[in-house]
């Protein structure tokens, strides 16, 4: 048996009823956990094929333009109003830009860094059995993770909203880029909010002693995932903070 091969006891506790060799549980619960990252690759590689095939085609001219008026000056009711009293004037070409290429980068590089601290305290817990740093460090992860959602909900919320009236249709609308950015940005606060949720499941199994310098394996395993997330949020933000206007 190689040293990274957990033992039986290591991955169902002493005394443990399971037959199947440790190689086997440990061979399987990997695959599971790779299976997920595949279908995970999918997801995210299928939002930035959408971003690039719409930016590429520029729908109906709606990249990052649309005709109307800056919604995001006034709320819908002000706009719903303006319009039945008649009191608006001749629409225009309003152009939204880019979200804050400062701001992506930023959630890119708290999650790398979350991704680093989780792999830093596996191995030390591997190589110390300080369960207790691990414990610690799992929960620093988590808080870095909880600032990438802030900043994340930052960038949604500057997500401009267009007024567009087309005869009987009146809406606050978003340009295709727009549209776009927010479902890439959703999917990376959703990312974001499941590594909180595992750093935080890390802190408590370790403090709960099921995580411990013999037992690391669903420690590696999370590992796993944490550093997929980390490598799709600097693909993601690399793309969409260079991929941005119609040529």
């Amino acid at each position: 048996m190689s040293i990274d091969t957990p033992t039986r006891d290591e991955l169902h506790g002493p005394g443990a009823g399971h037959h199947d060799p440790p190689e086997v549980v440990d061979g399987r619960q990997r695959l599971g956990v790779w299976l997920f990252i595949g279908a995970d690759v999918v997801t995210v590689a299928a939002l930035l094929f959408t971003y690039l095939y719409l930016r590429g085609v520029d729908t109906a001219g709606h990249w990052m333009n649309m005709w109307g008026y800056k919604g995001s000056l006034h709320t819908y009711a002000w706009w719903m109003n303006a319009a039945l009293a008649g009191t608006l004037k001749n629409p225009t070409l309003i152009h939204v830009g880019t979200v804050s290429a400062g701001l992506q980068w930023l959630v890119a590089a708290l999650t790398v860094a979350s991704a680093a601290i989780i792999w830093s305290a596996e191995r030390g817990l591997r190589a110390t059995k300080n369960a207790q740093t691990f414990m610690s460090m799992a929960i620093v992860a988590m808080g870095v993770t909880i600032v990438g959602i802030v900043f994340c909900g930052v960038l949604l919320h500057s997500l401009p909203q267009v007024f567009v009236q087309i005869n009987d249709s009146i809406t606050m609308s978003y340009t295709t880029y727009d549209s776009a950015m927010m479902a890439i940005l959703g999917s990376t606060m959703f990312h974001l909010a499941i590594l909180a949720f595992l750093g935080l499941g890390l802190a408590i199994r370790a403090a709960r002693g099921k995580i411990t310098g013999d037992h690391w394996y669903q420690a590696r395993l999370v590992r796993f995932f944490w550093v997929w997330v980390a490598i799709s949020s600097v693909v993601s933000t690399l793309i969409t903070t260079t991929v941005t206007t119609v040529h």
